[in-house]
């Protein structure tokens, strides 16, 4: 009896084809960045749009629309036709692609529609912040005034504190924090801990032993700033430290007038 002989090359194409799918990227934000989702996730509103302008507003068009139709008219009818064809030939590619990578579409565009409704809601509070915090910085005035004095300082503050007091102060506590645990047989987290909440006790206190009056709730709220900066330190290191430190100092200035 003849043995029957399997054809290995569509097995190795299959094999192919699945390390290939396998390969590719997915998940939903490298799919809301594809063009051909992008193309699916708009086309809806376009269609709602045309249907509501021409049954509500029909003379009622976007400036930017406007502008676009202005110059699409100087191609003509034959334009018109050629613009009309290759849309078409591009839904028709996005189409073909979505099926052949098998993307969820649909989901991915549901969640577009819920993602940009969060970014609208933020979209109005943040650009005024934005633009409150953008007029003060252009009207700072001279060069010594407040403001600036205090931006300029922010740079120091945030270098030279999270130097001293945790690259520094805190190093040297858990150093020292290490022995008496070992002496003691202690949990060596505890080395840690102490080193974190003394050097924002230490921080906080310094700024008052500069000369800014004592006031309690500004003792506990950089108290307490300390030790997230702190625990930042120990997880993250010394240069994230200190551009948290710095940003935080120029929005704080930057939102409350300099003050």
């Amino acid at each position: 009896m003849a043995k029957s002989v399997v054809d290995p090359l569509p097995r190795a194409a299959a094999a192919q084809a699945g390390a290939e799918a396998a390969a590719e990227p997915g998940g939903y934000f490298h799919w809301s960045r594809d063009a051909a989702v992008g193309l699916f996730a708009v086309l809806p509103l376009w269609l709602v749009y045309q249907a509501l302008r021409a049954a509500l507003a029909p003379e009622d068009r976007n400036g930017a629309e406007v502008l676009l139709l202005q110059q699409l008219r100087r191609l003509g009818d034959v334009g018109h036709i050629v613009l009309s064809i290759g849309f078409c030939v591009l839904l028709v590619l996005a189409t073909r692609s979505l099926v052949r990578r098998q993307v969820p579409w649909l989901r991915v565009v549901g969640v577009i529609a819920i993602e940009g409704t969060v970014y609208a809601l933020m979209l109005g509070p943040l650009s005024q912040q934005m633009a409150a915090s953008a007029s003060r910085v252009l009207s700072m005035g001279a060069i010594h005034s407040t403001l600036t004095a205090n931006l300029v300082g922010s740079l120091g503050a945030g270098i030279y504190e999270e130097l001293v007091f945790r690259l520094g102060l805190m190093s040297a506590l858990v150093w020292i924090g290490l022995f008496a645990v070992r002496a003691w047989s202690l949990p060596r987290w505890l080395a840690g801990a102490f080193a974190v909440l003394v050097s924002a006790l230490v921080f906080s206190w310094f700024h008052h032993l500069c000369g800014e009056p004592f006031d309690r709730a500004r003792f506990q709220f950089r108290t307490m700033a300390g030790v997230l900066l702190g625990v930042l330190m120990w997880v993250r290191g010394y240069g994230v430290c200190v551009y948290t430190h710095t940003i935080y100092n120029f929005y704080y200035y930057v939102s409350t007038d300099g003050q």
